[in-house]
Parts: structure tokens; C-alpha cells; sequence
């Protein structure tokens, strides 16, 4: 017999190498939150959505909308460190969490 490779490693390797890799990558940002901005933040906010480089996050309250968009620079920074790929360029705050 030949030698074999884990199919697991061979969709992984196809599915980041195209388009849909790429899609599904952004979209980690809603499943890694806490982990991007932190515990106290993300209790306090939710990304609801992603359109043309522009993140929605829904806010407790407008004290905190006001609070971290002085920080968006800060966390649009994070988010694309942690995607290893510029996503976000802007972050846009709403309160209605």
C-alpha cells in the first residue's frame, strides 16, 4: 500500500485554499468574539454582521457604543490579527443588545 494522507487534512488544505476558505474565515470572528475583545466586552456586545469590510456589533447600551468606538481602532486591529488577514475596516457600534 501507498502512503496516505487524512482526508480530514486534504478538505482542510482545499477548503483554505479557496474562496469558501477565505468566506469561512471571516465569519470566525462571530464564533471567536470572547476571544478576540475579551470577557468584559463580550458581555457587553455581539457582531451581528459582516458587509464589505464593515463589522455590526450590537451594544448594551449607548454608553458602551461610545466607549468602544474610541477603541475601534484597537479592536479592528485584533480582529484581523487574530484572522491573520485584514477583514474589518470599520466597526460600527449600535446599542439595542
Amino acid at each position: 500500500m501507498g502512503n496516505y494522507e487524512d482526508i480530514g487534512n486534504i478538505i482542510k488544505d482545499l477548503i483554505s485554499n479557496s474562496k469558501i476558505g477565505r468566506e469561512i474565515n471571516k465569519y470566525n470572528l462571530f464564533n471567536h468574539w470572547q476571544e478576540i475583545v475579551g470577557e468584559e466586552i463580550s458581555k457587553k456586545s455581539k457582531p451581528t454582521r459582516l458587509k464589505r469590510g464593515i463589522l455590526f456589533v450590537s451594544v448594551s447600551s449607548s454608553t458602551w457604543a461610545n466607549e468602544l468606538s474610541l477603541m475601534s481602532d484597537q479592536l479592528v486591529g485584533k480582529i484581523n490579527s487574530f484572522l491573520k488577514e485584514k477583514v474589518v475596516n470599520e466597526i460600527r457600534f449600535k446599542p439595542g443588545l
